[in-house]
C-alpha cells in the first residue's frame, strides 16, 4: 500500500529509479537561500519558488529540465543554509562542465537569495531525500523591546520576557518518538487523503534533540534535529514553547498537548521568517 508523507505526499519508501534513456550522472548540491520572497521550495507554477528558480537556472545551463529533490521541502517564507538537492544529469553535459563550473554558471544567474554552495556527482543510489538520516532546524527568536532592522527578516521579534528555563523545560517532551499530529498540519493531509481513497498514518517522527540557545544581545535560538518533520511541525512547536516561556502555559502542558494528539491544542504558529533549515545528516 502507498504510504503518505505529510511533506511530500505519496511515497513508496524507495528513491525514484536512475532515468532510463542514456547514460546520467546523478547530481548533488548544496543550496542556501533567503526564502524570504519565495514560495516556498516545489515547484509551482506561477509564482517564485526556490525549486521552480533553480530548475530554471538547470535548464538554462545544462539544457533540459530536471525532477529536482530536495531534502526538506521548505515553506513560503522559510530558510536554509544546507539545503540539499540531487538529480539526474546527462552524463556527457555533467563531464564537459564539471563540478565547479556548474557552480560559477549558476551562481552568475543569482541575485543573492538563491546560492549555490557546492556541487558533486553522487552515487547512483543516492537521493537527497530518501537517503538522510535527520534534519537539523534552527529557529531565532529576537527576545528584546527593541526590534533589530537587520534581523527583522530571519528572527522572530517578541519583546515580552520569556523565561529561559520555562522554555528549555518545555523541550523535555519532544525527546525521542512521539505521535506529532497535535504539531503537523493534519487536517488539510487528512482531507486530500480521504479524497484520494488513502488511509491516514500518525506522523510518528523522532525527535534527537531539541533546545533553546543563547546568543547574546537578546537573540535565542531553538535547535531541533529530526528524522524527519512532516508540515509545520517546527512552527507549532516554537509557538506553542515560546507561550510557555511567555507564562500563558506550563512547559509540562507543552507534553499534554503532544500527548493529546489534537490540533487544537497547539499554540500560536510561529512566522516563517524565523525558520531556517540549517544542516541534513547523511
Amino acid at each position: 500500500m502507498t504510504l503518505f508523507d505529510p511533506v511530500d505526499g505519496p511515497v513508496d519508501g524507495t528513491p525514484p529509479a536512475l532515468a532510463d534513456a542514456g547514460a546520467v550522472a546523478r547530481v548533488r548540491l548544496t543550496i542556501a537561500y533567503d526564502g524570504t520572497d519565495y514560495r516556498g521550495f516545489a515547484p509551482n507554477q506561477g509564482v517564485a519558488t526556490v525549486g521552480g528558480t533553480l530548475g530554471d537556472w538547470l535548464e538554462r545551463v545544462l539544457g533540459q529540465r530536471f525532477a529536482l529533490t530536495c531534502a526538506g521541502r521548505t515553506d513560503a517564507g522559510v530558510h536554509a543554509w544546507e539545503q540539499v538537492v540531487s538529480f539526474d544529469a546527462p552524463l556527457d553535459r555533467w563531464e564537459r562542465l564539471g563540478a565547479d563550473e556548474l557552480v560559477r554558471a549558476l551562481n552568475r544567474r543569482s541575485d543573492g537569495s538563491i546560492v549555490v554552495r557546492h556541487a558533486a556527482a553522487a552515487s547512483a543510489d543516492f537521493d537527497a531525500r530518501f537517503s538522510a538520516r535527520s534534519r537539523l532546524y534552527y529557529y531565532t527568536v529576537l527576545n528584546r523591546v527593541v526590534p533589530d532592522p537587520f534581523l527583522r527578516r530571519t528572527a522572530w521579534h517578541v519583546p515580552q520576557p520569556l523565561d529561559r528555563s520555562r522554555l528549555r523545560l518545555a523541550c523535555d517532551p519532544l525527546i525521542g518518538l512521539h505521535d506529532f499530529t497535535t504539531f503537523c498540519r493534519v487536517p488539510q493531509i487528512k482531507a486530500a487523503q480521504a479524497a484520494a481513497g488513502v488511509s491516514a498514518p500518525a506522523p510518528m517522527r523522532r525527535v534527537l534533540d531539541a533546545r533553546w540557545s543563547e546568543l547574546g544581545d537578546g537573540v535565542l535560538r531553538f535547535e531541533i534535529e529530526a528524522t524527519a518533520f512532516c508540515q509545520q511541525m517546527v512552527r507549532s512547536i516554537v509557538g506553542t514553547v515560546v507561550e510557555a516561556g511567555l507564562g500563558r502555559r506550563t512547559p509540562a502542558e507543552v507534553g499534554t498537548a503532544l500527548r493529546a494528539r489534537d490540533r487544537s491544542t497547539c499554540g500560536q504558529l510561529a512566522p516563517a521568517h524565523g525558520l531556517c533549515l540549517w544542516a541534513v545528516r547523511y
